[in-house]
């Protein structure tokens, strides 16, 4: 029996599987401050959260070995602010018409089509994002995203697994 059932030695040097955090948005831009906002949150909570202050292509190198990235951005979809919209791919392009309040040159969303043909981009992406209304410099984040910050915490922990090993350690 021993031979069936531990037949082969535990792997060595296999990473555990990872998940992280990547919250866009600027904390001076009204509601395109839900990443920052969220952020905080995740870490206060231990979560691991990827820093993205310039470019989202210089996350490529910090991304490629994850299992799972959630995305954390403010959305302009012309749903009511604070709607929280979620979408979930593995292998697809995020959808073009997500409405991600970005401004960098390179989104998100180019940033992973570019690691996915380069084979540095996660397994699983889940993109939360916060309908917003006002984005003026200067602005405050709105009631209406403010009040639904914690349910976007809760959100994001939901989709970050702890990590766990590649393999069975027996």
């Amino acid at each position: 029996m021993h031979l069936v059932r531990d037949a082969l030695p535990p792997a060595r040097g296999r990473a555990a599987l990872r998940s992280a955090a990547v919250c866009l948005g600027s904390p001076f831009r009204g509601d395109d401050a839900v990443g920052p906002l969220v952020a905080e949150r995740l870490r206060e909570a231990g979560a691991d959260v990827l820093e993205c202050a310039d470019e989202p292509t210089r996350l490529l190198d910090e991304w490629a070995d994850l299992d799972t990235l959630v995305v954390v951005d403010a959305v302009v979809k012309g749903a009511p602010a604070g709607t929280l919209h979620r979408v979930e791919t593995e292998r697809e392009p995020l959808p073009r018409d997500l409405g991600l309040a970005s401004t960098h040159a390179v989104g998100v969303a180019d940033a992973l089509e570019l690691g996915r043909a380069l084979e540095r981009a996660p397994r699983r992406v889940v993109v939360l994002g916060v309908e917003g209304a006002s984005f003026g410099m200067g602005d405050e984040i709105t009631p209406e995203v403010a009040a639904v910050l914690d349910d976007v915490v809760e959100a994001a922990l939901a989709e970050l697994p702890e990590e766990m090993p590649c393999t069975s350690a027996r």
